[in-house]
């Protein structure tokens, strides 16, 4: 029997999604915060869908929620997901308000859920995903995250024994999770073009997780990332059971079963390549035919939000999401700039974090990450110009100090709604993080010859 602080809870939400909506808010987060005040464990008595889909890890868990949920509307199916949410309790929350009856029955057929892995503790034991999605595991955010040896831990205690689990095989920590669980693994294989990446700063996952010996890497893509044994207990790196053999400009080749199915292809880029290959193998989790899945996703491009390239006389502008203070994030994107030896010279324009420091701010962060960032694989010749606006330049240009970049490259600008810097490379670089694509967009259309205004 429900209680009744559940009913009061699903009145006072659905009262202030109204009122948010009547005023042009979003209501993603903010109603799942009030119910959940209200009712604590409200998610155990808020019916879910037969179904459940759930993606975490650390990076590139949105970017395969959005492709999985693309998919399944563009194949008839009626879906609950926090796709425009927050990705805690309260999006979770606030997005089945949206899938159930007033008073919390069920009306969709399925539920994709992003998770982020810190609230995995507060959702799992409610929502039992059918399949679980990790994409990766890194260390991130101090504050929040700590250290990486935490967040396997949480996941550990928190995910369901039921979920079939789909892992990244590349990730010597993601694909030892929750050994006794069903599994099925992802993996791409050394690809011609690539090179191995020895010299990242962070090594999140140095050690055997069976034996505690140093791990052998047989290649290494970056980080932890790539092909690694033991020779003291045998421990290797898992077979595949989706395998991306080939990448090319036009197309990459997944192997199944023995058997290889080609997906049209625009981008070589691993990282998102990871994450389609991520998409891809939970929607064959879910049986859904290879025909199916290539035809949609030879459709699909990687969202502007965090990659777009214009070219306006005879200048390449580049917006790249560097993902807020995540340090493998923003040293995998230093990392794809060192390697683009087509773009000739080089100006880079850090939009940071954009604040004032007064009373009213709590600051989000412990700024120490940047010394776990590659900012190193900046120091090129082909840089020639570093730009930094925002209330975090003295902290950015330090540390490009330390990475033997050249002062005289490095200009700190004021926060500002305006742009006037003097460029003469071939190619503009923005880095930006989540809060900052509208300001990012709007110094790209700038420095394309749109609106100066």
């Amino acid at each position: 029997m429900k209680p009744i602080r559940f009913y009061v809870a699903m009145i006072l939400a659905r009262l202030s999604y109204f009122m948010l909506k009547l005023i042009g808010r979003n209501a993603t987060h903010f109603p799942g915060l009030v119910a959940v005040r209200i009712c604590p464990n409200i998610l155990k008595y808020l019916e879910v869908p037969n179904k459940v889909i759930s993606i975490t890890g650390t990076n590139g868990k949105t970017t395969t929620s959005n492709m999985i949920v693309s998919f399944l509307e563009a194949n008839g199916v009626d879906l609950v997901a926090n796709q425009s949410g927050s990705n805690i309790e309260g999006g979770i929350i606030s997005a089945l308000l949206t899938s159930t009856t007033f008073f919390g029955k069920n009306k969709k057929e399925m539920a994709v859920f992003e998770v982020d892995e810190r609230a995995s503790v507060y959702i799992f034991p409610y929502i039992k995903p059918d399949v679980i999605v990790v994409t990766n595991l890194y260390r991130d955010s101090y504050k929040r995250n700590a250290h990486v040896d935490y967040i396997v831990e949480t996941l550990e205690k928190s995910i369901p024994k039921s979920s079939l689990l789909i892992l990244n095989g590349d990730d010597t920590l993601t694909c030892n999770l929750c050994r006794d669980n069903t599994r099925k693994y992802f993996s791409i294989a050394p690809q011609d073009f690539e090179q191995e990446v020895f010299d990242s700063i962070i090594q999140d996952a140095m050690y055997c997780q069976n034996c505690g010996e140093k791990l052998i890497f047989d290649f290494k893509r970056y980080h932890h990332i790539g092909l690694a044994h033991c020779d003291k207990c045998g421990y290797k790196s898992p077979s595949a059971d989706y395998l991306l053999t080939k990448i090319t400009n036009e197309q990459i080749v997944i192997k199944e079963d023995n058997t290889e199915y080609p997906c049209q292809n625009s981008i070589r880029n691993i990282t998102d390549n990871y994450n389609k290959l991520a998409a891809i193998s939970a929607l064959r989790a879910l049986d859904y035919s290879f025909d199916k899945i290539s035809t949609y996703f030879s459709k699909l491009k990687v969202v502007e939000s965090r990659y777009n390239e214009t070219v306006a006389n005879d200048k390449r502008v580049v917006t790249i999401l560097a993902k807020d203070q995540n340090p493998v994030a923003n040293s995998r994107v230093f990392d794809f700039i060192r390697k683009q030896s087509s773009w000739g010279s080089i100006s880079i324009l850090f939009i940071n974090e954009i604040h004032p420091h007064d009373a009213s701010y709590i600051s989000c962060e412990n700024m120490a990450w940047l010394y776990d960032a590659d900012f190193e694989y900046l120091n090129l010749p082909a840089v020639k110009q570093i730009f930094c606006m925002g209330h975090h330049n003295l902290e950015y240009k330090s540390r490009m100090l330390f990475a033997g970049i050249d002062a005289d490259k490095i200009e700190l600008l004021e926060p500002s709604n305006t742009l006037d810097i003097k460029t003469s490379t071939d190619t503009v670089i923005i880095l930006h993080g989540t809060k900052n694509i509208a300001t990012a967009n709007k110094f790209k259309d700038i420095l394309v010859g749109g609106n100066k205004n």
